[in-house]
């Protein structure tokens, strides 16, 4: 039984300039919290803690809005959202 899995990561708004629209990213074969997910997100690019650490920030998994506490899943979807404008 394999020890790592993958989530794939998607990316809109600003954050997405900083990280691109979409990774795949290691986690435990167990899963992991969001905050923990963040913090190997925010060590992959410069610059990371800082836009992942952006007022208004928003994440979700598998389309629903959570927090930081919201366990994710090998094979579930997590989404970063920057704070949108529009007209």
């Amino acid at each position: 039984m394999a020890s790592v899995a993958t989530v794939q990561v998607r990316f809109f708004g600003k954050i997405a300039d900083r990280f691109g629209r979409m990774a795949c990213v290691d986690i435990p074969a167990a899963g992991c919290a969001l905050a923990w997910l963040r913090t190997q997100l925010a060590d992959q690019v410069e610059g990371g803690a800082e836009a992942l650490g952006e007022r208004g920030l928003r994440a979700a998994v598998d389309h629903r809005i959570v927090g930081d506490q919201a366990w994710v899943s090998p094979g579930q979807e997590v989404a970063f959202l920057s704070m949108f404008s529009g007209g």
